[in-house]
């Protein structure tokens, strides 16, 4: 019986190394955050117009994890289109709002993907899940235009969750971001609602 739980207590070992090593770059991130992280650089004024920010065109940061990636657009919900985008970016759910309109603009993001996966954006959303309430988002337009989003939710849902696609508060002006949780799975999706500042 004791060999019985040896042999168990190795290949647990062996799975839980496999899945850090083939996760690596999740870990880092993870690592760095806790370790002291700068927080991503905030949109330049507009010296034209020094009421309009401006920054990089369709864009998005979250400066309190140091995230700062470009967003994509498909036009079509097909997985295969999806996992292209993402290895480019951050991802617009096709049918869901624009930036700073009524309604819910939803994103989606990796949070971890192998590390000999294609694209530099594998674990863009890897820090996601600190996001603390309060914490603001910034998106870009495709003019540059900066919209200033503010935490209001966040939580884990199951990944067949379509509810968090939902459209009907017309009168709010909602960002929904989602990646998959936890690290190395997509048995369920983290989500964060934020609500455009006035």
């Amino acid at each position: 019986m004791k060999q019985l739980f040896l042999k168990i207590g190795v290949f647990v070992c062996i799975v839980a190394v496999g899945v850090v090593i083939l996760n690596a770059p999740y870990f880092l991130k993870q690592f760095s955050y806790i370790f002291g992280t700068t927080e991503a650089p905030l949109p330049a004024i507009n010296q034209d117009n020094p009421s309009v920010e401006l920054g990089e065109p369709n864009q998005i940061k979250i400066p309190s994890l140091n995230i700062i990636a470009p967003l994509q657009y498909v036009t079509e919900i097909n997985e295969d289109v999806f996992q292209q985008a993402l290895q480019s970016g951050v991802v617009h759910y096709p049918g869901t709002a624009e930036i700073g309109q009524p309604g819910n603009a939803y994103f989606f993001g990796h949070s971890s993907d192998f590390v000999f996966a294609k694209g530099d954006y594998k674990t863009v959303f890897a820090l996601l899940p600190r996001i603390k309430n309060g914490a603001e988002i910034l998106v870009t337009d495709k003019e540059g235009k900066v919209y200033h989003y503010e935490v209001i939710d966040q939580r884990a849902v199951d990944n067949d969750d379509v509810e968090v696609l939902d459209q009907k508060e017309f009168k709010q002006k909602l960002l929904t971001l989602q990646t998959s949780y936890p690290v190395g799975t997509a048995l369920r999706r983290y989500i964060v609602v934020g609500r455009l500042k006035d």
